[in-house]
């Protein structure tokens, strides 16, 4: 009975051994998932975010068959303009925002902010990630950080509560909300108040007559149901200025993914990301555009060769300034400038 007993318990034992054995074949132990926080700071409905950043976190977790994957945070962790910082102390993970939400710590991304240069904004967003590869990122601009996209918004336009403004005296004492620093001291020189104020703020500032007008893109406009207290609007070909944007993330992170992700996560970035995003405000800037014609009629009105004159003048110091800085920075400015519009040129054909 007990050599039965003895057998019996070596049969289970035996068993049991290959039973765990054949689970661990059949049930392979799942990697561990690298969870990444978004910032959230714009709204989720906003076409930038649905059908641009998040359609990329879609494409993060397939190609790293889901061991990355980003989630947008239920609330803004950090205001635009900790956006950057943000992610570099690690309070959040990613983030996306403009570079003039921080007024002087980015200068040489007002390159791509002058006026008159940004008829595609994905075509320049192409450029823009190839002269910022090229001439920025040796300066260390963004070390501390992973740079994953830098791109342009559409060229902005001159967006009033009343009347379209037709020359640089009808700016003259308007209380106008900036969106770059190139743009303030452009208002301050002919005259204007210049207000700070965030995407988030404008609707209001605007409602309650804080601010006469803004100087932003159209589809921004839309996209921010802000339709109802523009009533005016003079398009620059061009546009009067245009956003820097960055795509970032925070470097501790990065380094917890393997090589082999890294590189598929880079492969839908940086050039490819930086289109992608700049083409969406292309694209939606010109059915805005269209849009406001519609409702607007003679107040939606395209700037009169004297008044792009004007505005010429006004700006021409900016180039030269920003040319200085770009000695500091110890690169040659002018073969940025001229490299960022051969590229455009080149992908315009």
């Amino acid at each position: 009975m007990k050599l039965n007993i003895t057998k019996r318990r070596a049969w289970l034992k035996t068993a049991l051994l290959v039973a765990v054995a054949g689970a661990t074949v059949s049930f392979p132990v799942a990697a561990e998932t690298l969870t990444l926080r978004y910032n959230q700071w714009f709204p989720t409905g906003h076409w930038s975010q649905s059908g641009g950043l998040y359609k990329w976190f879609d494409q993060i977790k397939e190609v790293t068959d889901g061991r990355v994957v980003v989630e947008p945070s239920a609330k803004p962790l950090a205001p635009p303009n900790r956006n950057y910082q943000a992610v570099v102390d690690g309070v959040v993970d990613i983030a996306w925002g403009p570079h003039g939400y921080t007024p002087g710590v980015f200068p040489l991304s007002e390159m791509v902010e002058l006026p008159f240069i940004t008829k595609d904004a994905g075509l320049s967003s192409k450029a823009y990630w190839r002269a910022w590869d090229k001439y920025f990122k040796p300066t260390g601009m963004q070390g501390e950080v992973v740079t994953l996209a830098m791109h342009v918004t559409a060229g902005g336009n001159i967006h009033m509560r009343d009347e379209p403004v037709l020359s640089l005296n009808d700016l003259s004492g308007m209380k106008m909300r900036v969106p770059t620093p190139v743009i303030a001291r452009m208002l301050q020189k002919v005259g204007s108040v210049p207000v700070s104020g965030s995407l988030g703020e404008l609707r209001e500032m605007l409602s309650k007559g804080i601010v006469d007008g803004t100087m932003i893109s159209d589809e921004l406009v839309t996209g921010f149901k802000l339709d109802k207290d523009i009533n005016a609007i003079t398009q620059i070909p061009g546009g009067i200025f245009t956003n820097s944007a960055f795509v970032i993330m925070n470097k501790a992170k990065w380094d917890l993914i393997s090589s082999e992700d890294q590189a598929a996560i880079m492969a839908i970035s940086g050039e490819s990301l930086s289109q992608k995003m700049g083409a969406l405000w292309h694209e939606n800037d010109v059915v805005a555009r269209d849009a406001f014609k519609k409702r607007l009629g003679d107040n939606y009105v395209v700037a009169s060769d004297e008044f792009i004159a004007e505005l010429k003048e006004v700006f021409a110091s900016e180039q030269s300034n920003w040319l200085k800085g770009t000695d500091k920075a110890g690169i040659d400015g002018k073969a940025a400038i001229e490299f960022y519009n051969a590229q455009i040129m080149e992908l315009s054909k």
